[in-house]
């Protein structure tokens, strides 16, 4: 962590996070054909209000809400565990077909970018398959810290994967920038004092202090930017 005597100035960008599914990869259709197979079986058709809602959640968190929406109130734990049982199946199935070419155009050269500045990156995800995922995509060595949903017990909009990725790097949430395509997660770096950047639809995402359509539109001089506006409002 850099203090006020340091050579690097207390406003700078000292670290990314990046969430995983939609944002390094699209997985997230991935997860939405998961859940949607899913809800079949539970006599509920998913809407794209329902999509949103569960995008960048925990699988529990995720499931209870496809329950309660399906009318499902009656579900008892054993029956819960075999369905996201089931449904994580699905989806490892369907994560097998990923290869290095499905990593967002530009991921590996913003992440060796970022890096080749001193720049400390990390993977912030609520996924319990982050690092298979990473691997299938060639991305496994490009972190300094991966904080996936086998380490934290609260679910986005909870700050707490992105603080526990701030805290493996040694940074203040102040001095890292956030890349998410979630509302859960756009919420949740907000909630934890970061740069927001939202990747994707800004009529979804508008929350975030900066929105970009897709991940080729970040470099790091624009995070740096961004990253100096955002500590220069808060002074």
């Amino acid at each position: 962590m850099h203090h006020l005597g340091s050579s690097v100035s207390i406003s700078s960008l000292q670290a990314v996070i990046f969430d995983l599914d939609g944002v390094l990869v699209d997985t997230a259709r991935f997860h939405d054909q998961a859940w949607a197979e899913l809800g079949l079986g539970l006599g509920y058709v998913l809407t794209e209000t329902d999509r949103h809602a569960i995008k960048g959640r925990s699988r529990s968190d995720s499931l209870e809400y496809i329950l309660e929406q399906a009318g499902w109130n009656d579900a008892d734990t054993s029956q819960k565990s075999k369905w996201l049982h089931a449904k994580n199946a699905r989806y490892l199935e369907l994560v097998e077909a990923l290869t290095p070419h499905d990593a967002a155009p530009g991921t590996l050269v913003l992440l060796e970018q970022l890096r080749s500045e001193g720049i400390k990156t990390a993977l912030g995800s609520a996924s319990q398959n982050a690092i298979k995922v990473l691997q299938k995509i060639g991305l496994e060595t490009c972190f300094d810290t991966v904080v996936d949903g086998t380490r934290t017990t609260r679910s986005k909009p909870d700050p707490q994967v992105f603080w526990m990725a701030a805290q493996d790097l040694g940074c203040e949430p102040g001095n890292c920038a956030v890349v998410e395509d979630a509302l859960a997660g756009v919420q949740a770096a907000l909630e934890g004092g970061f740069l927001t950047i939202g990747l994707g639809d800004a009529s979804v995402l508008g929350a975030a202090h900066r929105v970009v359509q897709q991940f080729s539109d970040l470099s790091v001089q624009g995070i740096k930017a961004w990253q100096l506006a955002f500590n220069h409002n808060k002074s």
